[in-house]
């Protein structure tokens, strides 16, 4: 995605994952109210602090890193994932009001909609649920036709009025390869965790539509993502119509 005109940014990782950090330590401090990105990046593991933990660790990212994987470290949940110019990640951050009136699956579910109705745009139905065989699998994966299209991720931060929310989806515009898959299961093993990653499990934009117009469709996409996302941060009760980012266009 180079096109002048792309909603989506080229960012070296560590740059995207400084940018969410600022962003939320902003919300959160009550700078802003609300951002929002869509971003690609060159090809990286990325893991949450919790795999560090693994004795294999140190190991598995010195061999990921010889491998043209160099790895880095996230503070939301989940598990491993891959990151590469085929995938589009969507950043949603926002102040979440105070109580039990909004919560995880309404965090999800504010995130999930701009791509769920995106695809729907398309002609595309898609669904939650977890994949077996998926990498960093979960109940608010994105599925189409049983397959991982996109994974989540949240991280709150409280406020002494509510909830800083860090939101992350991750979508495959291209299925994995077996470089990916392999890449993946190899950082598993090193690590000492029984866990192995199936391509099958997955699906990419690129395999819905005719090749002939899989980059319009990839493009008109991701152009109805960033025009909903928006829109969905405006209409949150805390956004006070006020969006920090131009990114999202």
């Amino acid at each position: 995605m180079t096109a002048v005109d792309s909603p989506v940014r080229e960012l070296v990782l560590a740059d995207a994952l400084e940018w969410e950090a600022a962003r939320l330590a902003n919300i959160a401090a009550g700078r802003c109210c609300a951002a929002a990105l869509l971003w690609s990046c060159e090809r990286a593991l990325v893991a949450p602090a919790s795999l560090s933990r693994q004795p294999g660790f140190k190991r598995a990212c010195s061999r990921a890193n010889d491998a043209g994987w160099p790895v880095h470290l996230r503070a939301t949940g989940g598990d491993l994932v891959p990151q590469g110019p085929d995938i589009v990640n969507l950043s949603l951050l926002f102040r979440a009001p105070p109580g039990a009136a909004f919560g995880l699956e309404d965090a999800y579910r504010q995130l999930t909609s701009p791509i769920c109705e995106a695809l729907s745009d398309a002609g595309i139905s898609a669904s939650y649920g977890a994949v077996p065989g998926a990498f960093c699998d979960g109940r608010f994966n994105i599925t189409i036709a049983g397959r991982k299209f996109a994974g989540t991720a949240q991280r709150w931060r409280p406020m002494p009025d509510g909830n800083a929310v860090q939101s992350h989806a991750l979508m495959l515009m291209r299925s994995l390869d077996g470089n990916s898959v392999a890449t993946l299961n190899r950082f598993y093993h090193d690590c000492g965790i029984n866990r192995a990653i199936d391509a099958g499990a997955h699906v990419g934009l690129h395999d819905l539509f005719p090749k002939d117009i899989a980059k319009l469709a990839q493009h008109r996409f991701l152009r109805m993502i960033a025009v909903r996302a928006r829109a969905s941060l405006a209409r949150a009760p805390t956004a006070k119509r006020r969006i920090l980012s131009r990114s999202v266009r």
